[in-house]
């Protein structure tokens, strides 16, 4: 991600074990190809921090609960 971020922004989603995967597999594996470049680098920083933290939450859930 670029320096000249603006401070994070919480964003809370009520999502069960399927549906969480599926983003988070959606977050790993798409490559948008607008043909604007820097809106497409902004998207793939966008993912990746939404898949990181879909991980950590997985991570932290208690395993009973998944």
């Amino acid at each position: 991600m670029s320096d000249n971020r603006t401070p994070g922004m919480l964003v809370q989603f009520d999502l069960n074990q399927n549906d969480r995967g599926a983003l988070l597999r959606h977050c790993q594996i798409f490559r948008p190809a607008s043909g604007d470049g820097r809106e497409d680098a902004r998207l793939v920083d966008a993912l990746q921090a939404l898949g990181q933290a879909l991980l950590e939450v997985e991570r932290e859930q208690p395993k009973t609960a998944r």
